[in-house]
């Protein structure tokens, strides 16, 4: 009876302070985090597992050169994973470049974040009739993740260089939209079971916020599952899609998912931390030479990180050029085996000594050699050697499409720094290494709450102040870089698709009193209007503005004027700067001042006028629905 009345006061405070939609959405991150958890940490047993399986296999060989078989077999294996049906999502580099990525290949939190931002509501998106949810449920959800999976599991259990947070980041995100997928069969089955019949639509996400919620949640809960620290893994999840603009609601989400991932994690596995300090002394935090070593281990990261990325870009644009996708695995592949061999030979030729096969420094996930330093088991010879290697193996691994990603590996960059200047300034390698973690994933990743976090939920509140000195310093001297092109606000094309975009484009004045049809934009310059700013003075000085979609073509411009124009973002681009052009010269001079190729203003490039014609954004889109 008082359990009765217990469940009721409590069924009652819940409704009173909790509504429908924070139950639901509450429900929702619990059941993520549960599943979520299930398939990260299925993955995670399966690629230890298959990695020491391979390490013994080499050591029972009569040479580890045959390393190059088992990374070239494992090549083509994710070569025709990637390939078989095939899904391509984009993004856009640094310098506005558009370039497709494939689903499974590569680093998964690209991906991720590219299916995170698919459903957000943008009135671009309007003119293509995709809207909201349905944007994400076109494209696969836990086929998306299944095939990641085997990829990751196949790239990292035959040799591959990289980490698994960015791949389960990706599986995490597709399990969590394919929990709430529309789906016919349920559907129909729904209806079925009379008063039940509403629960999949209880269920279900039905808007972006909702999906959003939800993708975040198998995000957290993925890297919640790896790293072993749930208040990090939700903070990495937000910061990784915003940058340094934490969503509050949406974090307590993640964060249940996150903590349900955790306790699942200790059930399963033990009390366990992911990494072991062994004893060692607490940072020297009063004396000013360790100070002077974390700024030595600052700048070093800092230049690591900047060749990280150099490398990436360049290793980007000469894989690019392989045609075939066998061709460029299997390309990255032997680069990564050879790489590896070459480390281990300059090992032996010098006479150094590791604390496990040599090959275990440069390929697989870095957890080993992250131990291995914390211990004070690396010299610096070693060191030295297995941080050049790594780095060059991780970028032929990645950058040709295997499938890995790059948290656990800009750890191990850290720590191989740290490792560097712990013997050269003699202090205990986990006061560096620990620190230089921060500064790492700051550097390279930029995620500075989760890399505080990480610290202390790790390693303890000693490691504090240290890690904040680091990630000050690393903040400055990497000046808010990134490795995740697609990061939220590192762009705002306002394209509707790749390629193609929506401007707003001033009227200069020298096309005042005139109306569109005379202008023949869309002939001069390969671009549609679509709407326009009409901008009205009334007899009381007062500017009036409104908006006109579709406006004729005998509309008449006044100053003021603003035109909303579609097309090619390169030709929109062009247009811009021509105007821009003309507007200075009548600024600065009469409009005939202007120069020759301006007053005419026929869209030309360099090398002439562009071979596509304005019909080729009406293909485009044709072509796009299609696929």
């Amino acid at each position: 009876m008082k359990l009765s009345r217990l469940v009721t006061r409590t069924q009652e405070f819940v409704g009173t302070y909790v509504d429908a939609e924070e139950r639901r959405l509450g429900t929702q991150a619990v059941v993520v985090g549960v599943v979520v958890w299930l398939a990260v940490f299925l993955l995670k047993l399966v690629v230890h597992s298959g990695f020491d399986w391979l390490i013994e296999l080499i050591d029972q060989a009569p040479t580890f050169i045959v390393v190059l078989l088992p990374l070239a077999l494992g090549a083509l294996l994710v070569a025709a994973i990637a390939g078989s049906f095939r899904v391509v999502l984009h993004y856009r580099d640094g310098d506005g470049k558009v370039h497709a990525l494939n689903a499974v290949e590569g680093d998964g939190l690209e991906r991720a974040i590219s299916l995170y931002f698919s459903a957000e509501a943008e009135p671009e998106r309007a003119l293509l009739g995709e809207q909201g949810t349905e944007v994400r449920w076109r494209l696969p959800t836990f086929t998306l993740a299944l095939r990641k999976m085997a990829a990751t599991a196949v790239t990292l259990c035959t040799g591959g260089s990289g980490g698994l947070e960015a791949s389960v980041a990706l599986v995490g995100e597709s399990v969590a939209a394919g929990l709430f997928k529309p789906r016919a069969a349920i559907e129909a089955a729904n209806e079925k079971l009379g008063r039940f019949s509403g629960l999949w639509r209880w269920w279900a996400s039905t808007d972006p916020t909702s999906l959003q919620a939800a993708q975040l949640c198998g995000i957290s809960a993925a890297i919640a599952t790896l790293i072993g620290a749930p208040f990090a893994a939700a903070f990495f999840a937000v910061e990784v899609m915003y940058r340094r603009r934490p969503i509050i609601d949406r974090l307590i989400y993640a964060l249940i998912s996150a903590l349900v991932a955790f306790f699942l994690t200790h059930l399963a596995t033990g009390a366990t931390p992911t990494f072991d300090l062994g004893g060692a002394p607490p940072p020297p935090l009063y004396e000013p030479r360790y100070y002077l070593a974390l700024l030595v281990v600052t700048v070093t990261v800092a230049v690591v990180a900047r060749a990280f990325r150099e490398g990436s870009k360049r290793l980007d644009g000469l894989f690019s050029r392989v045609r075939t996708g066998y061709a460029r695995h299997l390309l990255g592949a032997l680069l990564t085996g050879v790489i590896a061999i070459t480390a281990v030979l300059a090992i032996r030729s010098l006479g150094l000594t590791t604390p496990s096969q040599p090959l275990r420094l440069i390929i697989g996930t870095g957890e080993s050699t992250i131990e291995a330093a914390l211990q004070g088991q690396l010299s610096i010879g070693v060191a030295i050697i297995a941080l050049a290697a790594r780095v060059a193996a991780t970028l032929t691994t990645i950058t040709s499409g295997g499938s890995a990603g790059l948290l656990f590996p800009t750890l191990c960059f850290g720590t191989l720094v740290a490792s560097i200047w712990a013997q050269v300034f003699d202090v205990a390698p986990a006061t560096l290494i620990v620190p230089a973690m921060t500064g790492s994933l700051v550097s390279i990743v930029n995620v500075p709450l989760a890399a505080i976090l990480l610290v202390i939920e790790g390693f303890g509140r000693e490691y504090i102040v240290p890690s904040l000195f680091i990630l000050v310093a690393a903040s400055i001297v990497s000046h808010e870089t990134s490795i995740y092109r697609t990061q939220r606000e590192s762009f705002d094309q306002n394209e509707i698709l790749p390629g193609f975009g929506v401007r707003r484009i001033p009227v200069p004045e020298r096309w005042v009193g005139r109306d569109l049809r005379a202008l023949a934009i869309r002939q001069r310059y390969g671009v549609t209007v679509i709407g326009m700013i009409d901008r009205t003075e009334e007899a009381n000085g007062r500017v009036d503005s409104h908006v006109l979609l579709n406006p004729r073509a005998d509309h008449d411009l006044t100053s003021g004027d603003v035109l909303i124009v579609l097309g090619e973002t390169e030709r929109v681009e062009a247009m811009e700067k021509q105007l821009i052009a003309i507007a200075t010269a009548e600024v600065d001079g009469h409009p005939d001042d202007a120069p020759p190729s301006l007053r005419n203003a026929p869209f030309s490039d360099a090398e002439g006028p562009f071979s596509r014609s304005p019909e080729s954004l009406d293909r485009a889109l044709d072509t796009d629905d299609e696929a």
